[in-house]
């Protein structure tokens, strides 16, 4: 009988443990990801344009409106 207690209660346990180590290695990673700039929205006359920041366009999936806009949308959005 104590037996199944001690699986039960292992069993209620390890899932909370799993959780807490898979979030501890979530921060870990985000802070070790090495961007020092967060970037900026900027509303431009397109839409909202990523000033500076750490993203890569090319990684921008097919079909998806890509947040940075094109060059001149940020030399525009640089310029106020």
């Amino acid at each position: 009988m104590e037996t199944r207690r001690r699986v039960a209660r292992v069993g209620m346990v390890a899932p909370l443990l799993a959780a807490a180590a898979l979030t501890g290695a979530a921060v870990f990673t985000v802070e070790r990801a090495g961007c020092d700039d967060p970037g900026t929205l900027v509303s431009t006359q397109h839409g909202p344009v990523l000033v500076g920041g750490c993203s890569v366009p090319s990684l921008v999936t097919p079909g998806h409106t890509a947040p940075h806009g094109s060059a001149e949308d940020q030399a525009d959005a640089r310029r106020g």
